[in-house]
């Protein structure tokens, strides 16, 4: 799962945190384990090529709550739970912060793109 020049691939590490988010909590600890690598080494090489896990894992989340809001009927507590959020709530607010808008606009204005 590495580069040739030994470094993490962060390509590697946004597909796992995506499949991971999708099957339960996304952790520095599972995505290292699925690396055959230290939590320190995974944040350390990841941080020398700029990149913030953190951030990684939320664009993650938000980029599966997106298409369950344009995809599916779900309503936004069950998204909640499918993207990670341990509340609809904490979920909502992420969503807002990330987005600009809440999970309902965002459904809401995407159907409207789709019916026209």
């Amino acid at each position: 799962m590495r580069e040739k020049d030994g470094l993490i691939d962060p390509a590697q590490v946004r597909a796992y945190a995506a499949d991971l988010a999708l099957t339960g909590p996304v952790t520095v600890e599972r995505i290292a384990v699925h690396l055959d690598t230290s939590t320190r080494t995974l944040q350390r090489q990841l941080a020398q090529q700029g990149i913030s896990l953190r951030a990684m894992v939320v664009e993650s989340r938000m980029q599966i709550a997106r298409v369950l809001l344009r995809m599916t009927d779900l309503d936004v507590q069950e998204i909640s739970v499918r993207a990670g959020y341990s509340t609809p709530s904490s979920f909502a607010r992420a969503f807002v912060r990330w987005s600009g808008c809440s999970p309902q606009t965002f459904r809401k204005t995407e159907e409207r793109s789709a019916q026209e």
